[in-house]
């Protein structure tokens, strides 16, 4: 996906939300697990690697990958959950869920977050590492649609306000982009270190 396709998604999101904004919305337990759901398939995206890349990139992918998720639930969205104090639209509300644990965890949205880390994270890297793969290029449009509906489903479900997921899928696509960014960085996509996977394993160094 070009930065152009990107500006255009990230705007729809920002539309989207914003001609929602006025709108008050009753807590829909069925729209908030269809969030899950979206939220699932999109940070399921970058396995479609699988289907690009040799076995020699998947140590890299992977634990880039993983660090880049756990970091961002960790390391962002559960410090900033626990230092911001902000009701969910449904508090105080006769429609709501029954655990009150979260009522006051609502920014930012952590599903927006992750949904928008996994999204930029699948393009980042295939930008970098395959920027001929067509199956990549599909996946990163499949993540960013379904980041974005994720992002919806959360407002539409009495979850989030606007401002909620907006700042979720801000963070996330910083975050998505700068684990790719990085691991190509300390890790340049090249032939000149091969990790051969199969019955042995081992490590070949070509100059």
């Amino acid at each position: 996906m070009s930065n152009k396709r990107i500006f255009v998604v990230v705007l729809l999101l920002t539309l989207s939300i914003s001609g929602i904004y006025s709108l008050q919305f009753e807590y829909d337990e069925n729209l908030s697990l269809a969030s899950d759901v979206t939220l699932a398939m999109t940070m399921a995206s970058p396995g479609m690697l699988v289907f690009e890349s040799p076995a020699s990139d998947y140590l890299a992918i992977g634990g880039s990958y993983g660090v880049t998720m756990v970091g961002a639930y960790f390391g962002v969205r559960t410090p900033l959950k626990a230092i911001i104090d902000r009701e969910r639209p449904y508090v105080g509300e006769v429609s709501r869920p029954d655990d009150t644990s979260e009522d006051y965890d609502s920014f930012p949205s952590g599903h927006a977050l992750m949904a928008f880390t996994s999204a930029a994270y699948t393009q980042t890297i295939t930008s970098l590492w395959y920027p001929d793969s067509q199956v990549m290029r599909a996946a990163s449009v499949a993540a960013w649609s379904l980041a974005t509906a994720t992002a919806v489903l959360r407002v539409v479900s009495g979850n989030h306000y606007p401002t909620d997921v907006l700042a979720g899928a801000a963070i996330g696509s910083a975050l998505g982009f700068l684990g790719p960014y990085l691991t190509n960085k300390f890790f340049p996509h090249d032939d000149s270190v091969q990790i051969l996977a199969g019955p042995m394993v081992g490590m070949r160094l070509a100059f």
